[in-house]
């Protein structure tokens, strides 16, 4: 029997507290070794190609991490878990499987496996401080009760979900040529308060497109006041809808607004 790790940002003791958590068996002392390597690719996390999680202020989420894993002698059963912190002695949360995986062959060698994690601001998010990179703990017993680990860091995305309100432009109607002031309120979740609060200094974009179909423009770049307004003020061309645009951050969920049409006599 083998046990193979590959650990790409971790210490020896990180090594040693994940396989705790699995529950895997430790090959005894004196087993023949059978250094085969166990292949791990595709790995997903949320069915998203970005491996993006998307979590409200005070309500968890339930998503899927997922993987294609291959071994000669096959799988008997794969483990995942997330965990926030670059080594093992900066780890400051961890998420773990809903149940346990569930591997289907696909070929002679391949399975894919696939187990459920939930994300939960009353539980393991419950700082702001752990939005961002997530890396992934990944550990495989084959066919032959060899275990393999890999440590993936970063991969995952845990991000703190957004709400861009509808724009408003005053006065409506407007004259040709005269000032329009747009504005919109930016607000994120706080898994520490369990409530959306103002997103403060944020750069959003004011966007325009004529009528009501087509491709918007950006006019300005605005910054959020204290209270998670952007307002500014364009000069007034021609009948059409302004929006404001978020682009996120590592930390914060994208997110566009929706416009508001403007008559201009």
């Amino acid at each position: 029997m083998r046990i193979r790790a590959t650990v790409a940002a971790a210490t020896a003791a990180a090594l040693g507290a994940a396989l705790a958590v699995t529950t895997l068996a430790v090959p005894a002392a004196g087993a023949e070794r059978d250094d085969a390597p166990t292949q791990i690719r595709d790995i997903e996390v949320n069915q998203n190609r970005d491996s993006t999680v998307v979590v409200e202020a005070a309500r968890k989420i339930k998503f899927p991490i997922s993987a294609m894993v291959h071994d000669p002698s096959g799988i008997q059963s794969v483990s995942f878990e997330l965990q926030h912190g670059a080594t093992e002695a900066e780890v400051d949360g961890r998420i773990a499987p809903v149940g346990s995986s569930n591997c289907v062959k696909v070929d002679e060698y391949w399975s894919k496996c696939e187990a459920f994690m939930i994300a939960d601001p009353y539980t393991n998010v419950r700082s702001n401080a752990l939005a961002g990179a997530w890396g992934i703990n990944f550990v495989a017993v084959d066919g032959e009760g060899n275990v393999t680990r890999e440590d993936y860091m970063p991969l995952a995305r845990i991000k703190r979900k957004t709400h861009l309100s509808l724009a408003n432009a005053t006065p409506e109607p407007v004259k040709k040529g005269k000032d329009l002031t747009v504005k919109a309120r930016m607000i994120v979740a706080s898994w520490e308060k369990h409530k959306d609060v103002p997103l403060i200094g944020h750069q959003v974009l004011l966007q325009f497109r004529k009528g009501t179909s087509g491709a918007f423009t950006t006019l300005k770049k605005v910054k959020t006041d204290r209270n998670g307004w952007a307002t500014t003020t364009v000069k007034a061309t021609v009948d059409g809808q302004y929006r404001y645009d978020f682009a996120g951050t590592s930390l914060t969920q994208a997110r566009s607004g929706l416009p508001d049409f403007v008559d201009v006599k």
